[in-house]
C-alpha cells in the first residue's frame, strides 16, 4: 500500500479531471492546451496499481510576465475516497523536483480553488491575486512558489 508517484500520459489524467474538478464536462472536452508539448509533465500517485491523484504542468508563465523558468500547475485531484492522505503533497514535491532537474523551472504558479488553499500554503505557496469566479467551477486565487535552485 505504499504509494508511488511516475510520469503518466495526458489521457491518464481525464477520468479523475473529469469526475473531481470538471464533473460538468465530457472526457473529452478535458483536453488542455499544451498537454502534448514536450516540456509538459503529467504525473500521478498509485497505491496498488490504483490512480489516486494527478497534476500536470505546463511551461507557462504567470499572466503579465516573461519568464522562461515558469510552469503553471493544472488538473490537481485526488479520488475523492484518498483524500488527506498526503497523496498531493507527494506528487507535488515529485513534481516540483523534476520540473527543477529536468528544465530548470524556478517558479511554479497556478489558478488555485479557494477550497485547496490549505494545500498549497502548507507548501509554501503565497496568493498573489484577489479572488476571482471561474464559471460553473467556483472561485479561485493566483498563487505561487519560487523553486529552490538546491533542489
Amino acid at each position: 500500500m505504499h504509494p508511488t508517484v511516475r510520469e503518466i500520459d495526458a489521457a491518464a489524467t481525464r477520468p479523475l479531471r473529469q469526475r473531481i474538478l470538471r464533473p460538468h464536462q465530457q472526457i473529452e472536452d478535458l483536453v488542455y492546451a499544451g498537454d502534448a508539448a514536450a516540456d509538459t509533465l503529467h504525473v500521478g500517485v498509485f497505491v496498488d496499481a490504483q490512480l489516486v491523484c494527478i497534476a500536470s504542468a505546463f511551461h507557462q508563465p504567470p499572466p503579465g510576465e516573461q519568464r522562461a523558468d515558469a510552469w503553471q500547475l493544472r488538473g490537481v485531484a485526488t479520488d475523492q475516497t484518498q483524500q488527506r492522505r498526503g497523496y498531493a503533497r507527494l506528487l507535488l514535491e515529485w513534481l516540483e523536483q523534476a520540473l527543477a532537474e529536468r528544465f530548470g523551472c524556478r517558479l511554479i504558479w497556478c489558478n488555485a480553488r479557494v477550497a485547496a488553499l490549505p494545500l498549497y500554503t502548507a507548501l509554501g505557496y503565497t496568493i498573489v491575486s484577489e479572488p476571482f469566479d471561474v464559471p460553473e467551477i467556483g472561485p479561485h486565487v493566483v498563487m505561487r512558489r519560487d523553486v529552490r535552485a538546491s533542489v
